[in-house]
C-alpha cells in the first residue's frame, strides 16, 4: 500500500499525522529532517536526535539519525504550530523521512507513504480515511 496526502487549510490538530508517523515508522530506521536556513530553532529541536550531514542542499540543513522511542515519543507529543500563515503546519521540519516508507513535506500538509509495515495496513487504512474528510487522498493498493 502507497499513498499521497494533501490536507486542506481546515485542519485544525496533527493527530492524524502523529498517527500515521506512529504506524510507519521502524525503530532502527534512519530518519532524515530537513529544516531552512532560518528555522535555527527547528534545527536545534532535531539535533537532539540526530547530527547534521553534508549536504548539496545550499539553503538549510539536513539532519540524519536513527528512528529510536526517544525520537518518536518526541514527534507524537509536539504541539501543532501555530505559525500556519504559509502552510497550515503539523510539524516544525519543512521535511522528515522516516526509512524509505513515510515522507512528511511542506511541514506535514502533504505526506507520501511508500511502503507501510504489513501489520500497520488496517490502522494506516482507518487513519487514511479519517484524513479523507479533510483533505485529497490518493490510494495505491498492490
Amino acid at each position: 500500500m502507497s499513498s499521497y496526502i494533501l490536507i486542506d487549510t481546515t485542519v485544525e490538530d496533527n493527530t492524524w499525522w502523529k498517527d500515521l508517523i506512529q504506524a510507519c515508522a521502524v525503530l532502527g530506521d534512519v530518519f532524515e529532517i530537513h529544516c531552512w536556513s532560518d528555522e535555527s530553532d527547528a534545527a536545534k529541536l532535531a539535533l537532539r536526535y540526530g547530527r547534521k550531514v553534508a549536504s548539496t542542499w545550499r539553503d538549510g540543513t539536513v539532519i540524519l539519525g536513527t528512528i529510536t522511542k526517544e525520537f518518536l515519543s518526541y514527534l507524537t507529543r509536539m504541539p501543532k504550530p501555530s505559525d500556519t500563515e504559509i502552510y497550515n503546519k503539523m510539524t516544525p521540519f519543512f521535511t522528515i523521512r522516516l526509512g524509505g516508507r513515510l515522507y512528511s513535506e511542506h511541514y506535514g500538509t502533504e505526506v507520501i507513504i511508500s511502503k507501510v509495515p504489513e501489520k500497520q495496513e488496517p490502522c494506516v487504512d482507518r487513519i487514511l480515511s479519517r484524513v479523507e474528510r479533510c483533505g485529497t487522498v490518493h490510494r495505491n493498493v498492490q
